[in-house]
C-alpha cells in the first residue's frame, strides 16, 4: 500500500524554501578567497545570501480524498476536507538542505513535523516526515523568465512516530488508521511555481499539492511499487521531455478491478499562477501488445484499450486529487486482459482516428529503484543500497542488477562562469570521485523471491582525505540498471544514488580555537550571514563565547532535528567531537581554549590536488535570474558533457 491506495486524503496550498545561496557555489568553502561581497543580494549569483534554510507548509489544507471507492471532495463527504496541513508549533520549522555545492539535484527535507489540525486547532494526526530527497525535477512551467521557477519536482516519503487524536469523528481518518502499518503513513507531495525573484510577493515560496496514504509493511518508503510510465527524452535536456509531459507512476489493483495513477508531476503548466497547459483530450489505454521497442508514432485504435481520459481541465480537478486518479476496470475486460503483460500509455486523440503516444511505460514493464538514493558517510561507516524490481507492477526476481560509478549531475561550481568582483584570485574547482578507493559496493546483486536486493555501501576506514582541499569529504556517484535490460531502454536519468563521504578527523585532546575550531566556524560563518548578523558570527572567538551553551545544543543534536547545525548536514562526526571537545575544554579562566594564531595556512585552506581539477567551468549561457540554482546546476553539466569531461547520467550503469 502506498499514498495511491485509499482511504488516502489530497492537500493544496503553499510552501516554502527559504533556502541559503551563498554556498551554490563550491569556490566560495575557501575562506582565504572569500569577500564580504558574496554576502551581499546577487552577488556571483547568491539569490538569497540570509536564506534560513526553512523549508514549511504555509496556507495549507485538506481538499480532498478517497473512501470505499468513492471520491470525497467537500466537507459534507467528510470532515477531514478543509482542516489545516501544518508544521509543527513547539519547535522550529524543517530544513531543506543539499548533499553538497557539487551536487543539488538531491536536496533533503530534514526534521519537518506535519499536523493535521480540526477547526478547533486541535492536531488529530501528527507525524515526523522522513527526511528524503526530490525527485523527477523537470521544466514543467512553459513561460515565464527562464529561472528556478520553471523547474518542478515531488517527494514521497513516509510519516513517522504517528500520533493519532483518540476520538476521530472523521470515517477517512479512522479508516486510514486502521489501513495503514508499522505506525507509519506514505506521503506524497509535488511542488512547483517556486519565486525565487525578489521583487514578487511570494518571494520564497511555490505551490505544493500531495497525498497521504496507509502504508504497507515491506513496501518501498519513496516510490510505488508498482507501474512507472517514462517520459521520451527530448535530446536538449534530460530535464525536458520530448512530448511536454513526465513521469508517472501507478497501480493495478491485484484483481485487476481499478487503476490508480498519479499525474501530479505529469502535465505541463502554463505560469507559476496558473492552470495546466491545454494539451487537448488526454486519455490513459493499454497497448493490446508488449512492443520490442520504445512507441514514437501514432497507433492506430484498435491497438489499444482504453481506459479512461484524464480531466485535467475539470475546475479544482488538481486541488482536490494531487492529480491521482481513480479508473474503474470493473467492466472493462479487454483492458484487463492486456494489463498483466501490456504497457500503460498516455494518449492524445488524434483526427485521424489514431492515438498519438505522449508517454509509455518502461519498456517490457521493467524497471528498477533504489529506494533511499542519497547517502552521507562518515569513514567507516557502512548503510545499505536497497533495489526493487518489478515487472509491470510485479516483483522481478532472479534479475541481474549492475553497478558502476557514475558522475551523474554532480561536479562543476554549482555557481556561475566567474566569481565576482574579482578582488583576489578565486578557489579552483574540484573534481569529485577521488579517490576512488574511498567507497565500496559490489559490482553486482540479484534480486529475490520479492523482487529485492541489498548493496552494502561501505566507506574506508580512512575516508577520501581532502582531494577538494578547501572543501571537506568527496562526492562519488552510483549508477545501477538491470543488467538484462532491453535494447533501446529508456531510463530515468535522475536515478543514481548521490554519496557524500566525510573527511577523517581525530579530535584532538585540547582542541584550540585558532588551530581546529577557527577554520570551521569562519566557512560557516561566511556562508551563512544570518547567523552572524543575528545570532552569532561564528568568524569571532569573543562573539561564540558568548553563545557557548546554545552552541553546544546545537552541535549535539541528532541529524534529524531542526535546529542541528549545521544546517547542511555536511560536517563529519570527527569534527562535530572535535568541536563539542573545545566546548567542553576550558582554559584556565572557564572559556574554551584560545591558541596561538597559527603561522601557516589552515587545514580548510589546503590547495585542492592538481590533478583534481577542473580549472574553470565550462560557460554557459545563464539568464540573470538563473545562476547559483537548479537551472545553472544543468545547464553546467550540458555544457560540461558537450566539452568532453562528463558522462551521460545512465551512460553506465
Amino acid at each position: 500500500m502506498s499514498y495511491l491506495d485509499a482511504p488516502r486524503l489530497h492537500f493544496s496550498g503553499w510552501f516554502q524554501a527559504d533556502v541559503s545561496t551563498i554556498n551554490n557555489d563550491v569556490r566560495t568553502f575557501q575562506n582565504d578567497s572569500f569577500v564580504p561581497e558574496y554576502q551581499q543580494y546577487n552577488q556571483n549569483g547568491s539569490w538569497n545570501p540570509e536564506g534560513t534554510g526553512i523549508f514549511r507548509f504555509l496556507d495549507c489544507a485538506v481538499t480532498g480524498g478517497a473512501l470505499a471507492g468513492k471520491a470525497l471532495r467537500g466537507a459534507g463527504d467528510d470532515p477531514a476536507i478543509g482542516m489545516l496541513l501544518e508544521n509543527a508549533d513547539q519547535r522550529a520549522p524543517g530544513k531543506l538542505v543539499d548533499l553538497d555545492p557539487q551536487q543539488q539535484m538531491v536536496s533533503q527535507i530534514w526534521g519537518m513535523q506535519l499536523r493535521l489540525l480540526d477547526a478547533a486547532r486541535k492536531a488529530v494526526l501528527q507525524g515526523e516526515f522522513k527526511p528524503v530527497a526530490f525527485c523527477n525535477l523537470w521544466q514543467r512551467q512553459k513561460s515565464g523568465v527562464p529561472m528556478d521557477q520553471k523547474l518542478a519536482a515531488n517527494y514521497q516519503s513516509v510519516l513517522e512516530d504517528i500520533a493519532w487524536d483518540a476520538a476521530l469523528d472523521s470515517p477517512l481518518l479512522r479508516a486510514l488508521r486502521e489501513a495503514t502499518e508499522d505506525g507509519l503513513l506514505s506521503i506524497a507531495f509535488n511542488v512547483y511555481g517556486y519565486g525565487r525573484d525578489a521583487t514578487i510577493p511570494r518571494y520564497t515560496m511555490g505551490h505544493v499539492v500531495g497525498s497521504i496514504g496507509p502504508y504497507l509493511r515491506g513496501e518501498p518508503k519513496h516510490f510505488v511499487r508498482g507501474r512507472q510510465m517514462i517520459a521520451m527524452p527530448s535530446g536538449k535536456s534530460p530535464l525536458a521531455p520530448k512530448n511536454g509531459v513526465y513521469d508517472a507512476q501507478g497501480q493495478v489493483a491485484s484483481d485487476l478491478s481499478a487503476l490508480t495513477l498519479d499525474l501530479g508531476n505529469t502535465l505541463p503548466i502554463k505560469s507559476a499562477d496558473s492552470g495546466f497547459e491545454d494539451l487537448g483530450p488526454l486519455v490513459i489505454g493499454v497497448l493490446s501488445f508488449n512492443p520490442p521497442a520504445e512507441l514514437v508514432a501514432d497507433i492506430p485504435a484498435n491497438s489499444v484499450a482504453l481506459i479512461g481520459e484524464v480531466p485535467y481541465q475539470t475546475p479544482d480537478w488538481y486541488a482536490q486529487t494531487a492529480g491521482v486518479i481513480d479508473f474503474d476496470l470493473s467492466a472493462n475486460p479487454r483492458a484487463q486482459s492486456f494489463l498483466p503483460a501490456c504497457p500503460l500509455l498516455l494518449l492524445s486523440p488524434q483526427p485521424s482516428g489514431f492515438y498519438k503516444v505522449l508517454m509509455q511505460e518502461s519498456l517490457d514493464g521493467q524497471y528498477l529503484r533504489a529506494d533511499d538514493f542519497v547517502f552521507r558517510l562518515d569513514p567507516g561507516e557502512r548503510d545499505r543500497l536497497e533495489f526493487y524490481a518489478t515487472r509491470y507492477g510485479q516483483p522481478l526476481a532472479g534479475a541481474g542488477i549492475a553497478l558502476s560509478a557514475t558522475e551523474g549531475f554532480m561536479g562543476g561550481s554549482g555557481g556561475g562562469d566567474t566569481m565576482t568582483p574579482p578582488t583576489r584570485p578565486h578557489a579552483a574547482i574540484p573534481d569529485i570521485g577521488t579517490p576512488t578507493d574511498a567507497i565500496a559496493y559490489a559490482a553486482t546483486a540479484t534480486t529475490d523471491a520479492a523482487g529485492r536486493a541489498q548493496v552494502e555501501l561501505r566507506a574506508s576506514d580512512a575516508g577520501p582525505g581532502r582531494p577538494r582541499g578547501y572543501i571537506a569529504g568527496q562526492l562519488y556517484g552510483i549508477g545501477y540498471q538491470l543488467a538484462a535490460q532491453p535494447s533501446g531502454y529508456v531510463a530515468n536519468p535522475l536515478n543514481y544514488v548521490s554519496v557524500l563521504v566525510y573527511s577523517k578527523t581525530e579530535p584532538p585532546a585540547a582542541p584550540t580555537w585558532y588551530d581546529d575550531i577557527q577554520p570551521l566556524f569562519t566557512q560557516y560563518g561566511n556562508l551563512y550571514p544570518i547567523m552572524s548578523r543575528y545570532v552569532v558570527d561564528l568568524r569571532s572567538y569573543d562573539s561564540v563565547i558568548t553563545r557557548l551553551k546554545a552552541l553546544r545544543l546545537a552541535f549535539s543534536l541528532p541529524r534529524r532535528d531542526p535546529n542541528h547545525m549545521p544546517v547542511t548536514r555536511d560536517l563529519s562526526a570527527g569534527d562535530r567531537a572535535t568541536i563539542l571537545r573545545w566546548l567542553d575544554t576550558p582554559a584556565p579562566d572557564g572559556l574554551p581554549l584560545l591558541g596561538k594564531p597559527p603561522l601557516a595556512p589552515t587545514v580548510a585552506e589546503t590547495p585542492v590536488a592538481a590533478a583534481a581539477v577542473a580549472q574553470e567551468p565550462a560557460p554557459v549561457d545563464l539568464a540573470p535570474l538563473q545562476s547559483a540554482g537548479k537551472s545553472a546546476f544543468v545547464l553546467q553539466y550540458l555544457a560540461r558533457r558537450k566539452a568532453g569531461q562528463g558522462q551521460e547520467p545512465g551512460d553506465t550503469p
